[in-house]
């Protein structure tokens, strides 16, 4: 059973990012009555009729305003320049707030990461999070889906895979500006991606904001079926016209990497993350953007991306996420397999490119 976003108001956090700036034009699309919550200014491209608010999760008093009246909050935010801790705490604040409001229902973008099993084998919403460690990114995210499912709000907690398409910072567009500067460099054997577009995510966050019953659930979102990295690393440098894929036995990567370093759950973001948020606040997300790109570009050395530990860890990862929940319960219908997300993606490379 399904409700009607027609004329509901729906929320969204984090809209500036890569799946919000997708999501927010579907929900327009959808009838809703769209208020985007955020830092920056409007951007150009917001679509007519968005209301946007600016300010900070961690401000109640910016929040009560665009909470009021939602009968669902999107909630995508989570600034990866800040700590677990920061990041915790501003979505505790929001939650308050959206008590305060009588919020109808939240869909709330977690990641496939907090399971156990990920990425070496199967992962399904049974599986455990029980593991320590995996960062602060991963112990934040376990605690919110906790906060959320202990909760008294409806919720639908979506764990997305490995999400690309044009303006995935790290899967799209990091693997393009590295083919360009000269290549990527892959295990063998390597493993499967378990990549799933960004517009099947949104399918997804629609899905969620309309099933009738909603109770506190989870669902895990990827793609039609798991492909090899090569094939995705390959099909954009196809479209890239540049760019090679170095294969180089996985021990003698790991044995270069040597022991894997220890990192607290609660360690304060790195100098270059507070200089990206910095440059970000001062310049645009853009104009930051295209900066790190000329200075990248510009770098000595042989140009090849080389997998630290994490896209090691990725990259020989065989497990399988199972989308079979998301598909009986929300009706979720990937359709983006990766040919045809490589077509969508063909028209932003080759710009790129240029």
């Amino acid at each position: 059973m399904e409700t009607e976003l027609r004329g509901k108001r729906v929320t969204v956090t984090g809209a500036s990012g890569f799946i919000g700036r997708r999501l927010v034009p579907a929900l327009v699309a959808a009838g809703a009555e769209v208020t985007v919550l955020g830092r920056s200014p409007a951007p150009a491209a917001l679509p007519r009729g968005v209301r946007h608010l600016r300010g900070d999760l961690g401000d109640p008093a910016a929040l009560g305003p665009a909470l009021a009246g939602a009968a669902v909050l999107c909630n995508l935010a989570y600034d990866l320049r800040a700590g677990a801790a920061a990041n915790l705490a501003g979505f505790e604040t929001l939650l308050a707030a959206a008590g305060r409001a009588g919020v109808g229902r939240i869909v709330h973008l977690s990641s496939i990461v907090v399971y156990d099993a990920w990425p070496g084998a199967d992962c399904t919403e049974a599986g455990t999070m029980a593991r320590p460690g995996g960062g602060g990114y991963r112990q934040a995210k376990i605690a919110m889906e906790k906060r959320l499912m202990a909760g008294p709000v409806p919720v639908a907690i979506l764990q997305p895979t490995i999400v690309w398409g044009a303006g995935s910072a790290l899967w799209t567009d990091g693997f393009a500006d590295a083919l360009l500067a000269g290549g990527v460099e892959l295990p063998d054997p390597e493993g499967l991606c378990n990549g799933v577009h960004v517009d099947d995510v949104v399918q997804a966050c629609l899905l969620a904001a309309r099933l009738g019953d909603l109770g506190r659930e989870r669902f895990i979102v990827s793609g039609p079926a798991p492909f090899a990295w090569s094939a995705l690393i390959e099909g954009y440098a196809a479209l890239l016209g540049r760019g090679r894929v170095i294969r180089t036995p996985a021990a003698e990567i790991a044995a270069r990497l040597g022991p894997r370093p220890v990192i607290a759950d609660d360690a304060p973001p790195s100098a270059a993350a507070r200089i990206s948020a910095l440059g970000r606040r001062l310049l645009g997300h853009q104009r930051f953007e295209a900066l790190v790109r000329k200075l990248r570009r510009g770098r000595p050395g042989d140009g090849i991306l080389r997998p630290d530990h994490h896209l090691l860890e990725e990259f020989t990862g065989t497990g399988i996420c199972h989308v079979d929940l998301a598909r009986a319960r929300l009706g979720y219908a990937p359709v983006f397999d990766l040919g045809r997300g490589l077509a969508e993606t063909a028209g932003y490379l080759r710009a790129r490119a240029r």
